[in-house]
């Protein structure tokens, strides 16, 4: 072979080295591409499950199952919270046994803590060791017992709310050998700061449902929200043979507490005041702010009779119970309600309305 044939041979050989790596750079590009697609899609779908989910741990489920889906080899997970005391505990996991959401975690047990102080993102290279140097024994065995430590490496990414650390994200392979690359890291920062805000979006849409529920002072049931119950309740006995107690409450000479203590004070008893009533029902009665000073309780399946001990009883520990040193004391009325009755829920209000304000005459305290 001559040098000419030799230089050729040398160039092809470049030349196809060079169009492989291309085109092994245009398969990674083209496969980056379908999985950031993948990513956004399947992120935009959990936002929306998330701002449908009706409680905190479907919310985190949905989260979790998100991020364990999309994380390359992973194939666990779990979500730690933390509370006041910096104790973290598990929220929910995925594939691991039940009993390990029984677990808690000094903070200082936490991987973040060592490695970056809860930072950023990181990956954990053989879990189990970590955990043997750094968390006590007997969380080590409760660990095993529960087989969490089954697991080659874990990507751990704190959860931050307003820039207060809330929580943990954990996605664990149990391959055997296998290690988690920059390339999932990477993946995970970007699922974990979509998934913040989905979470954040969500905590401020539970805020509002709650407020557009609840009054804010007394945190008890608003005008609004038991109109809804009451007519549903109303409804309900109208198919059956119960008994419902509707009582309105008033506070008695409320405007010369506010005049003579502060509005401040006024507040204060108002919060007082609900709190008790809040003790003295079952959980089954509905209790509800409906303007000032004047509240409502509907006692479900309860005749006038029983109403009328329940409000004595309701009425003695009021008295027994001062707020510094000043005594409470409120006018109510009654109306009963059944299956017989043709009364709207405005009817009964109201008649429960004049029973009330009856009371205050008899007592001689003004409207």
């Amino acid at each position: 072979m001559n040098c000419t044939s030799v230089i050729f041979l040398i160039l092809t050989i470049i030349l196809m080295v060079i169009v492989i790596y291309e085109y092994s750079l245009i398969k990674h590009y083209k496969a980056s591409q379908e999985l950031m697609e993948k990513v956004k899609e399947r992120l935009y779908e959990t936002s929306e499950k998330v701002l449908r989910a009706e409680d905190q741990d479907e919310i985190y489920s949905i989260i979790l199952d998100t991020a364990v889906d999309l994380v390359p080899y992973a194939d666990k997970g779990s979500i730690l919270l933390i509370d006041n005391n910096e104790i973290f505990h598990y929220k929910v996991v995925r594939g691991f046994q039940g009993d390990v959401v029984n677990i808690s975690l000094k903070k200082q047990e936490a991987y973040l803590h060592n490695i970056n102080g809860f930072k950023e993102t990181a990956i954990i290279i053989d879990p189990k060791k970590f955990d043997e140097n750094y968390t006590k024994k007997e969380t080590i065995t409760e660990l095993k017992n529960s087989k969490a430590l089954d697991i080659s490496c874990t990507i751990s990414s704190p959860i931050y709310i307003d820039n207060k650390l809330i929580g943990l994200i954990n996605v664990d392979s149990s391959k055997p050998g296998l290690v988690f690359t920059k390339n999932e890291l990477n993946l995970m920062n970007l699922i974990k700061s979509e998934l913040q805000i989905a979470l954040k979006n969500a905590f401020s849409q539970n805020k509002l449902k709650y407020l557009a529920s609840f009054d804010e002072l007394t945190g008890i049931m608003n005008r609004r929200c038991f109109n809804k119950i009451f007519e549903m309740e109303i409804e309900k006995i109208k198919r059956g043979d119960e008994t419902l107690s509707i009582v309105m409450i008033d506070l008695d000479d409320f405007k010369a507490i506010n005049d003579t203590y502060g509005h401040n004070f006024g507040d204060k008893v108002l919060k007082h005041f609900s709190h008790i009533l809040m003790q003295c029902v079952r959980k089954s009665d509905v209790i509800a702010r409906m303007s000032g000073d004047e509240f409502v309780i509907l006692f479900r399946n309860c005749a006038i009779e029983m109403a009328k001990e329940r409000m004595e009883d309701i009425t003695a520990e009021i008295l027994s119970r001062k707020i510094d040193g000043v005594n409470i004391y409120f006018s109510y009325g009654i109306c009963e309600s059944s299956f017989r009755d043709k009364l709207t829920t405005e009817e009964i209000l109201q008649l429960a309305d004049t029973r009330m304000y009856n009371n205050k005459r008899i007592k001689g305290v003004k409207r």
